[in-house]
């Protein structure tokens, strides 16, 4: 597929605004999941989006950046790696092995800002004893700038250069090797949700993890089916701790009446 101007430009404009989003608004259009979407929407290909960008965001579950540590930029990934996807029409399985590398070299990117910002922050607070407040304005703007180019600079890179690169290295490439990152794609989901399910209370809902294998492997019953199944699940059980909990304060509120008379 060989993309439009103007959806070229939509992306790199998304590419700008994602790392503000992060930072600022946090609407939600940030999420590894979302990026891939949007991209696939743009470029009109919503599935392979969807199955780069939630494979990724699986990736993305527990990590933080706890005391400003940099961590792997899956967001940004997920735009590269599904623009790349599509317009080389590689399998979707590659597009998520083309995106890892972008994550982790997407923390040199942060580490760099970051730096920049220490300088920032110092010169100033040396402009504000002066009595220069004008310069502290501008430091801000250029902050902003600055949040935007990290992520902004490297997807108008690889959407414009990409592309290209990509083919001419794919051409290259023995079977083999394709071959291997075809199964590596195909095994990082699982990986991903081994994660996501690490950091969950798996041993205590472990009933329902068995009921969701059911219906989707042998009742085949599709994603978006065992998504609400398992909504409706939640919802009784959210609803009874709440019953129970109310109860539970007016049990211990009518002892306490008790007690005063």
């Amino acid at each position: 597929m060989h993309p439009q101007v103007w959806q070229i430009m939509i992306i790199i404009l998304y590419g700008f605004f994602i790392n503000y989003e992060k930072n600022s608004t946090m609407f939600g259009t940030y999420q590894p999941v979302t990026a891939g979407f949007i991209t696939g929407l743009v470029l009109g290909d919503i599935p392979t989006g969807l199955y780069i960008g939630g494979t990724l965001q699986l990736m993305s579950l527990g990590i933080s950046n706890f005391g400003g540590a940099s961590i792997p930029d899956y967001q940004t990934a997920s735009i590269v790696a599904t623009f790349i996807t599509i317009t080389t029409g590689q399998k979707a399985a590659t597009g998520i092995a083309i995106g890892i590398p972008v994550a982790l070299l997407m923390v040199e990117f942060d580490v760099l800002r970051n730096t920049i910002g220490i300088w920032m922050v110092d010169h100033s607070e040396a402009e504000a004893k002066k009595g220069n407040y004008k310069t502290i304005s501008r430091m801000q703007m250029f902050g902003v700038f600055l949040t935007c180019l990290t992520t902004g600079l490297p997807v108008a890179l690889s959407v414009i250069f990409g592309p290209t690169l990509v083919k001419g290295i794919l051409s290259v490439t023995p079977k083999w090797l394709t071959g291997g990152l075809t199964v590596a794609g195909g095994l990082l989901p699982a990986v991903g949700i081994a994660l996501l399910l690490r950091y969950l209370p798996a041993k205590e809902y472990f009933s329902y993890l068995i009921l969701g294998f059911v219906m989707a492997v042998y009742l085949k019953v599709s994603l978006l089916g065992v998504a609400l199944v398992g909504f409706a699940i939640a919802l009784i059980v959210f609803k009874r701790n709440q019953k129970n909990m109310n109860s539970g304060n007016g049990s211990n509120m009518s002892e306490g009446m008790m007690e005063d008379e």
